[in-house]
């Protein structure tokens, strides 16, 4: 004769049996197009993020490029002789950057208030090498004024 709780211990048993372990082959699949649905586009974000960090790159070595000529034209204005004469339109190299299709233009003119100077420093990445901006290459452009005052 079986008491109540060989009973319970055999219900066990049998609801033990029933539960399964693993999952069917239609489970697989429908995990696996859930997955391709979200995988792939996120995929697509990857690459279009790596190609707007490497414009980001090139763009921050650009304002680099653009501040060291201004700083540059700063220092070489403190003498009189220099911030007396010196104006027009320079192109400036750029060296020690990894880009090396970098150009620059640097222009010092006179402003309409005396003894004040006006520099423009424009630098751009030349991809076709024709020593112009043109459309679609990158650039940073900054303009300032300086006194020897």
């Amino acid at each position: 004769m079986m008491n109540s709780a060989q009973r319970i211990c055999g219900a066990c048993k049998a609801s033990r049996r029933s539960i399964r372990h693993g999952a069917t082959l239609i489970d697989v699949a429908v995990g696996a197009a859930l997955l391709s649905l979200v995988l792939i586009p996120a995929l697509g974000l990857m690459g279009q993020t790596s190609q707007l960090l490497q414009r980001l790159d090139v763009q921050d070595q650009l304002l680099f490029e653009t501040e060291r000529i201004i700083e540059q034209a700063k220092i070489d204005l403190c003498d009189p002789v220099q911030f007396a004469t010196r104006r027009g339109t320079f192109d400036a190299v750029v060296v020690g950057n990894e880009t090396t299709s970098m150009r620059s233009r640097l222009t010092i003119e006179d402003s309409l208030t005396p003894s004040l100077l006006t520099m423009d420093a424009l630098v751009w990445e030349d991809r076709n090498n024709n020593g112009q901006p043109d459309e679609g290459e990158l650039s940073q452009q900054l303009r300032t004024q300086w006194s020897q005052l």
